[in-house]
C-alpha cells in the first residue's frame, strides 16, 4: 500500500471522528461555554492578584468578595451550564428545536443529583432546608452533565422522531404548538431521571454523581491530566496539523471536558486561597504547548522573519507573523506549507512535547508558580498570556520556550530554506536564459 493510500485513510478517519454528531455536541457545548469560563477566570484572576498592598485594599473594603461571586456563580456551575449547551447542540443537529431539550437536560441533571439537609434559621424558626452543593453542579458534575446532555437530546428525539407528541390545530401560535409538543417528552424523560435517581438510593453509590466521578471521571482525569497524556494529546495535535486536519478540533472533542474541569478545580482553589490542585488547565496549554498556536509554530515564523534566504520564505515570515504570534497557526501552517512538508513532520509533533516538558519542570520545581485556572481568550497574544496566567516569572519560563521552539525548528527550516533558494535561483537562472534566447532570436529577426 503506497504512502499516497495510508494518508488517505488517515484522513478519512480523522474526518469520521470530527464528524461524529455526538462528539461535535460536546465540542460545540464546551466551546459555547467560554464567556461564563472567561468571565468566572478574569474575575479570580483580579481578585487573587499576588500584591499584599492590593489584597490588604481589596479585602478591606470588602471588594474581594464582590470580584469572587461571578466566579461563584460561572464556574462553580459549570456543570449545568454544560448540560444545557450539549443537549441544545445535539438536538440541533437532529434539526429540532434546541432549547427544550436543553432545559429539560437542566431538570434531568438536577433531578439526578442528590440533595442535602441542614438546619436553618428561617425567620424566627430553625427548620431543615434542602440544598444542593456546588460540588454536584460544578467541575465534579461536568462527567455526568455530558452524559445527561447527551441521552437526554437522544431521547428528546426519539420522541419527535417516532411523533410521540401533542398536535395542535395549524391556527394555534407556533410557541404554544412547540409547548404542548414538548409535554409528552417533558414528562417521560423527567419521569425515567426519577427513577434512576431513586434506583441509586439502593446502591453503595447513592448518586449516579458518585459512580460517575469515582469510576470515571477521576482516573481519566488522572490519565489525561498527567504530564504523559497531554504530551500525547499535543503530539496528536500536531501530527494531525502535519496532515493538514485542525488537531485541536479533533482532540479536544474529547480532551476538553478533562482539560476543563482541571481549569474549573484551579480556579476554585485560587478563589478559595489554597494551592490549586493541578498543574496542568488550559492557562498551562495556553502558554506552553500552543505558542503561536497548533505545533507551536511561533518558533518558525521567527526563524522566517530573521534567517530565511529565498523570496519566499521572506515573504510568509511577513505575513504569517503577526497571527502566529496571536496563537493563529493556520496562515503559516497551509501557506509554508507544513501540511505534507517531510521537512516539518518532526518539529511539528516534537516542539510542543520539549516545550510543555520544560514548563511542566519549571511549575514542579517551584520556579514558576502554579496555574490558578486562567481560561484566556483564542487570539491573547504570546507573552501577554503567560503574564495573566503566572506572572513575570511564567514570562520568562515562555520566552525561554520560544527560543527552543526556534532552536528545534531551525535546521529543518535551514534544509527546507536552502532547497527554496536553489529553486529560486534556478527559476531565475532559466527566465535569464529564456530573456536571452527571445533577445537572440529579436535580433537575429532585425538582421534578416
Amino acid at each position: 500500500m503506497s504512502f499516497v493510500d495510508n494518508l488517505e485513510k488517515i484522513q478519512l478517519a480523522a474526518e469520521t471522528i470530527s464528524d461524529n454528531r455526538y462528539l461535535k455536541a460536546v465540542s460545540k457545548g464546551m466551546v459555547m461555554t467560554i464567556p461564563a469560563s472567561i468571565t468566572g477566570a478574569m474575575c479570580t484572576l483580579v481578585a487573587n492578584l499576588p500584591f499584599d498592598g492590593y489584597q490588604n485594599f481589596i479585602q478591606g473594603n470588602g471588594l474581594k468578595s464582590l470580584l469572587l461571586l461571578p466566579g461563584i456563580f460561572t464556574s462553580n456551575i459549570m456543570g449545568l451550564i454544560v448540560v444545557y449547551f450539549i443537549a441544545y447542540n445535539l438536538a440541533k443537529s437532529f434539526d429540532i428545536e434546541g432549547m427544550f431539550p436543553g432545559f429539560l437536560a437542566i431538570v434531568s441533571f438536577l433531578i439526578l443529583t442528590p440533595l442535602a439537609t441542614i438546619e436553618q434559621q428561617v425567620h424566627d424558626t430553625v427548620r431543615p432546608v434542602d440544598f444542593i452543593s456546588f460540588d454536584y453542579i460544578g467541575s465534579k458534575g461536568m462527567f455526568v452533565g455530558i452524559i445527561v446532555g447527551l441521552v437526554v437530546a437522544r431521547l428528546y428525539y426519539w420522541f419527535v422522531k417516532n411523533n410521540i407528541t401533542i398536535h395542535m390545530p395549524e391556527s394555534v401560535p407556533s410557541f404554544v404548538e412547540k409547548s404542548f409538543s414538548s409535554i409528552i417528552p417533558f414528562f417521560a424523560i423527567t419521569f425515567l431521571m426519577a427513577l434512576v435517581s431513586w434506583g441509586f438510593n439502593f446502591t453503595s453509590f447513592g448518586s449516579i454523581h458518585n459512580l460517575v466521578y469515582s469510576v470515571l471521571q477521576v482516573p481519566i482525569q488522572q490519565i489525561g491530566g498527567s504530564v504523559g497524556g497531554v504530551m500525547v494529546a499535543y503530539a496528536l495535535i500536531g501530527l494531525f496539523w502535519w496532515f493538514g486536519i485542525h488537531g485541536k478540533a479533533i482532540i479536544f472533542g474529547v480532551y476538553a471536558p478533562i482539560i476543563q474541569t482541571m481549569t474549573i478545580e484551579n480556579m476554585n482553589a485560587a478563589a478559595a486561597g489554597t494551592t490549586p490542585p493541578n498543574l496542568i488547565d488550559f492557562g498551562f496549554t495556553s502558554v506552553f504547548l500552543e505558542i503561536g498556536g497548533g505545533g507551536c509554530v511561533l518558533g518558525l515564523a521567527i526563524c522566517f522573519i530573521f534567517f530565511a534566504k529565498s523570496d519566499q520564505y521572506k515573504n510568509i515570515g511577513r505575513i504569517t507573523s503577526i497571527p502566529t504570534f496571536f496563537g493563529i497557526n493556520e496562515p503559516i501552517t497551509f501557506g509554508t506549507p507544513i501540511c505534507l512538508n517531510p521537512n516539518f513532520l518532526i518539529p511539528t509533533v516534537v516542539t510542543p512535547l520539549v516545550t510543555g516538558l520544560i514548563g511542566y519542570l519549571a511549575i514542579t520545581t517551584g520556579m514558576v508558580p502554579r496555574m490558578i485556572g486562567a481560561q484566556l481568550p483564542t487570539g491573547t497574544p504570546t507573552f501577554l498570556n503567560a503574564l495573566i496566567a503566572g506572572g513575570w516569572r511564567m514570562l520568562l519560563a515562555q520566552a525561554l520556550c520560544v527560543a527552543v521552539s526556534v532552536g528545534i525548528y531551525f535546521p529543518f527550516f535551514k534544509m527546507a530554506d536552502n532547497l527554496e533558494c536553489k529553486r529560486e535561483q534556478q527559476a531565475l537562472k532559466e527566465k535569464e536564459e529564456e530573456a536571452e534566447d527571445v533577445e537572440v532570436e529579436a535580433q537575429a529577426t532585425v538582421v534578416e
